[in-house]
């Protein structure tokens, strides 16, 4: 998995500082169905299983379009720190993992993005 982009953007919802009703475009009822990208911090062997014989579900950008999905830089780092195997695995060899950047304190948990 190669990162089209590499920086959190200002809007991000994993940001604490971020207001999710300022976001263009925000949708509480799309940022739910999100939870099925995010990994069990508690993993057990069968969720292992799992992660790595399905296909990897990402949280894409807000700034996404029809034709091109962009990740979301702070789920990527909340999830490389929480037991996502398939992500790390997906990008163990990106040469752009290095040069992440994440703007300020993040909120710690998917729940946690739904606060404001």
């Amino acid at each position: 998995m190669e990162l089209t982009q590499t920086k959190q953007c200002k809007n991000c919802p994993w940001k604490q500082d971020r207001d999710l009703n300022t976001i263009s475009g925000y949708s509480r009822e799309n940022h739910q169905k999100l939870s099925q990208t995010i990994a069990n911090p508690d993993i057990d062997f069968s969720e292992v299983v799992s992660q790595l014989t399905n296909p990897m579900r990402i949280m894409a950008c807000h700034y996404s379009t029809a034709d091109l999905e962009l990740p979301c830089i702070g789920w990527i780092y909340n999830q490389l720190r929480n037991n996502n195997l398939a992500l790390r695995l997906a990008l163990i060899r990106s040469k752009q993992v290095k040069k992440l950047e994440i703007d300020g304190a993040q909120r710690a948990t998917f729940a946690k993005t739904f606060e404001d």
